[in-house]
């Protein structure tokens, strides 16, 4: 067998095969018995094919028996040839040029596609990240603890008339140009809240001093040019009673928290640990930004249709009434960014011999067990349930890969207040 292999991208690979005929030809023949064996001729019996009926027997057949002798061939032998050269698609091979006659060699060209090589930078030389470091305010404490008052709030209803910040709840009709009520345009017992979102300016003075059985119309601003008038039929009105931050409002919170400068550090080390854990992802995302602006090369379109289908039914969980189209066309930047770092991901585990073995599993395992305040065994039949034990390994593999990046990396932390940031945010 002869074959020809190049390469038409990255990851694209054209295979042309000849196979001669001195290679098939007892196998053809064999096929030819096959099929005249099973052949009654017009006054005959079946399988005595011979004379003048043979060589109708080749008239009427031979195209077919050559046609079903070319298609078994060309599996076998295409299997052969990737044994030979060593390969392995992942995607179905697209077959042209088959040709295959009696008597000649089998011709065919195979298309598939393949994960592409890639040059790993000389990043065990050590390689650069800049990185922004944010540092806790004072400001994080406040909303902190402003956000846990609101949660251990209650709720007082009132006849007083709304204020900022109350929450009312009533009936929204939505009106057309001439103050109409479109017909199955009502939004029944919605809950909204005076002073935030789209409740406000304006549309917070409107409804500033309502109560019970008040209505109001009201024109709602939702952003990108949609503003939207309503008719509003106010059926309660309730003020939010916070918490004093006292000891007593600390005991609340957690029976382990005594006072409240026990819950403010306990507040300030959850601070920090959701600052380094966001630190840490960021620093990931870098390591995956420089491997990948190093490393040029095209993602597999195969790889990448098989990614956006996976993301396109998860979201038609969530929408049946999805554009698929529109979908996919805006999620395939983000596809082929992934499917990349999945292909550079093995590429820098194979050179670092970065593995771990069912000892590290089980070790993880035990290590969630003594940290969790859940049964030990539920935790262990959860994992010893297959898809959750290999995303576990996932994970470990992934954490020792950063581990290991980790080592060859030099970081420029430019410090950042978290004050600042929001500053920032709130610009955009």
């Amino acid at each position: 067998m002869k074959i020809k292999l190049k390469n038409t991208n990255d990851y694209t690979k054209e295979l042309k095969c000849t196979v001669p005929w001195s290679d098939l030809e007892q196998s053809f023949i064999d096929e030819f018995n096959k099929y005249k064996s099973n052949h009654t001729p017009k006054g005959g019996r079946k399988g005595k094919v011979s004379g003048v009926n043979l060589e109708i027997f080749k008239r009427n057949y031979s195209a077919s028996i050559e046609a079903s002798f070319a298609e078994k061939s060309l599996n076998e032998y295409y299997r052969k040839a990737l044994e030979q050269e060593n390969l392995n698609p992942i995607n179905q091979a697209n077959v042209s040029n088959l040709d295959f006659s009696e008597g000649n060699d089998l011709e065919f060209t195979l298309t598939f596609e393949m994960i592409p090589e890639v040059k790993l930078p000389s990043y065990k030389k050590k390689f650069k990240i800049n990185m922004i470091k944010f540092i806790p305010s004072d400001e994080d404490m406040e909303l902190s603890l402003e956000e846990l008052r609101q949660q251990h709030s209650n709720i007082k209803t009132i006849d007083s008339g709304a204020k900022s910040g109350d929450f009312i709840m009533g009936d929204f009709q939505e009106l057309d140009d001439s103050d109409v009520p479109i017909i199955g345009k009502k939004l029944e017992k919605q809950y909204i809240k005076l002073g935030i979102g789209a409740f406000t300016g304006d549309a917070e003075k409107k409804l500033i001093g309502v109560k019970i059985d008040d209505k109001r119309k009201v024109e709602i601003n939702y952003g990108e040019g949609k503003q939207v008038k309503y008719e509003i039929h106010i059926h309660k009105v309730e003020e939010q009673i916070l918490p004093e931050l006292d000891d007593n409002f600390a005991l609340s919170v957690s029976s382990d928290l005594k006072t409240l400068d026990a819950l403010k550090d306990k507040v300030k080390e959850n601070i920090q640990r959701s600052i380094d854990d966001d630190y840490e992802k960021r620093k990931r995302d870098a390591y995956i930004d420089y491997f990948i602006n190093k490393i040029k090369f095209s993602a597999p379109q195969s790889m990448v249709n098989r990614y956006l289908e996976k993301l396109l039914e998860e979201q038609l969980k969530k929408d049946n009434n999805l554009d698929k189209d529109k979908f996919r066309d805006e999620a395939k930047k983000g596809a082929e960014y992934n499917v990349k770092w999945f292909i550079i991901k093995d590429a820098i585990i194979r050179d670092g011999g970065v593995s771990f073995n069912n000892d590290d599993l089980d070790k993880e395992v035990n290590k969630i067990v003594k940290e969790s305040h859940e049964e030990e065994q539920k935790i262990r039949d959860y994992f010893a349930n297959e898809q959750n034990r290999e995303s576990l390994a996932s994970n470990m593999m992934n954490q020792k890969l950063f581990d290991y990046i980790d080592q060859f990396a030099t970081i420029k932390d430019k410090e950042q207040s978290t004050s600042e940031l929001r500053k920032q945010n709130k610009g955009q």
